[in-house]
């Protein structure tokens, strides 16, 4: 593609010359011969730093922040184009969507947006879309798939440049819609702003990313760029029961389905019967009525089924082909999993690292449990401590015992977090035990639960691995689980799993 066709739309101070760019990155990693490397500042990098790289691995285009001083030896490089603009990251998504043909306007992106609950309603609506005879494509937490490809996902929703390449494989595969997980780290950055969005969907929104955010106030926010964006001929799909779907509604210009169970809704959950195999409930929606019965855990999943029939709904999908593809769907990876090697007691493992998510899961639980709850979890380091204490108190609440550990504790101490954790413990709470070691804390949560007990290891869920200072090692609670469950007597068995 031709220079001046990426940069179309795009006010440039300068006069330019043309010339063939063969690939676009943001990464100087990835730069190959041909190649446009915008240098976009970070967090904790400054992609300005490494433009010298991207010229050594061939990179003939340079877009970088024009307050970045240019080493002369790098400027006097006569083969490349040096652009200088007031922000990069400000014009990413445009570059990228104009080198790959904007392919997010060929295909019907579905938005999912939210604190809880992204994941399990994008498989929902992938499997209704699916069951309909569509092909799909989807983005989210675990992976990225479509057709007969699966990428590990590295960030809930990817950068611009690589969602639009993703985008431009999906159109090469012929795929009707693409669902996906949008986070408020990709709003806010811009990650999503050049995708021409056919639906956006909103589940809830509790405490999380104040790392980021700093106030929840500018949290929402970024959540409501999802809606505000959308045009009249879209789709803004809306949990009406959360607090803030109200405002959502407000906001959007977009046309509008609200779903819920406690507030009237277009589309509603009635007549619910959570029991330990799943739920069965009847939904009321503008079409007719549909019985449900799902093998899903929880009032919660509920909530994300409905936002997947309101889809539907809004797709024109007939509503027992909604009813055969969410019923089609028995579990999602990391979700309220159970681990059974036929142990007297259950065990779940749940991605849960919020407040919210984890009352979600834990008042699941206690409606099915017959014994104990025991809860092992802890919190991200360098992540927002606010939501700590918040999930300490409902620790104290709803199970019957807490062991708290490391999640992945990067940098800070993971002492420190213990402490932001028990600040929200109540006076002279001691049904507690702290053990940071995350292998050893699970054991001894198995090796306390008896017949009838339920355990819960949250806040990790799918991720196979944890994050030290200095280290990242292989650790999947899955399967820590499953390898202590099938020792005899819960003897001691050797440690694969990396610690402290």
């Amino acid at each position: 593609m031709r220079l001046k066709e990426i940069l179309e739309g795009i006010e440039i101070n300068a006069s330019l010359r043309d010339r063939e760019v063969l690939g676009i990155t943001d990464h100087s990693k990835q730069c190959k011969p041909g190649f446009l490397f915008v240098a976009v500042q970070g967090n904790s990098q400054d992609g300005n730093a490494f433009i010298k790289e991207a010229i050594e691995r061939g990179a003939k285009v340079i877009i970088y922040n024009q307050s970045f001083v240019l080493d002369e030896d790098v400027r006097r490089r006569g083969e490349v184009v040096f652009i200088g603009v007031e922000n990069t990251r400000d014009i990413l998504a445009k570059l990228a969507a104009n080198f790959y043909r904007h392919p997010s306007s060929q295909i019907k992106v579905i938005g999912v947006t939210g604190t809880n609950g992204k994941t399990t309603t994008t498989y929902l609506i992938e499997s209704i879309l699916k069951t309909a005879g569509f092909r799909t494509g989807l983005i989210g937490t675990i992976n990225y798939r479509f057709g007969e490809r699966m990428i590990p996902a590295l960030n809930t929703t990817p950068g611009a440049i690589q969602l639009q390449g993703l985008f431009f494989s999906m159109q090469k595969e012929f795929v009707d819609y693409a669902v996906m997980e949008v986070s408020s780290h990709g709003l806010e950055q811009g990650r999503v702003d050049e995708i021409f969005f056919h639906a956006g969907i909103f589940t809830n929104i509790t405490v999380d990313h104040l790392d980021y955010h700093k106030t929840f106030e500018n949290y929402f926010h970024a959540k409501a760029k999802l809606f505000t964006r959308l045009n009249s001929s879209s789709w803004a799909i809306i949990n009406i029961d959360d607090p803030h779907g109200k405002e959502m509604l407000i906001r959007t210009p977009a046309k509008t389905i609200t779903y819920g169970i406690e507030h009237p809704a277009d589309v509603e959950a009635q007549r619910i019967y959570l029991h330990p195999e799943g739920s069965d409930f009847r939904v009321n929606t503008p079409y007719g009525e549909i019985e449900i019965k799902t093998s899903l855990l929880g009032r919660h999943n509920i909530y994300n089924i409905l936002a997947s029939i309101s889809l539907g709904i809004a797709e024109n999908i007939p509503l027992e082909t909604i009813k055969n593809g969410i019923q089609k769907i028995s579990g999602v990876s990391g979700r309220l999993e159970p681990v059974d090697v036929g142990q007297p007691f259950k065990v779940f493992v749940d991605y849960a690292h919020t407040e919210d998510a984890l009352k979600n899961v834990l008042s699941s639980l206690r409606f099915i449990c017959r014994g104990r709850i025991i809860v092992v979890f802890g919190c991200g380091g360098e992540r927002c401590r606010e939501k700590r204490p918040l999930m300490g108190k409902i620790a104290s609440q709803l199970a019957d015992f807490v062991i708290l550990t490391t999640d992945n504790p990067r940098s800070e101490e993971p002492e420190a977090i213990i402490s932001d954790i028990e600040g929200g413990f109540p006076p002279g709470f001691n049904r507690y035990q702290v053990i940071l070691d995350r292998y050893a804390a699970i054991k001894e949560a198995l090796s306390m639960a008896g017949e009838g007990d339920t355990v819960l290891i949250a806040g990790k869920g799918h991720e196979p691995y944890q994050i030290f200072k200095n280290v990242t090692v292989p650790f999947d609670d899955r399967m820590v689980v499953r390898e202590i469950l099938l020792e005899n007597n819960f003897s001691e068995c050797k440690n694969n799993y990396g610690g402290i």
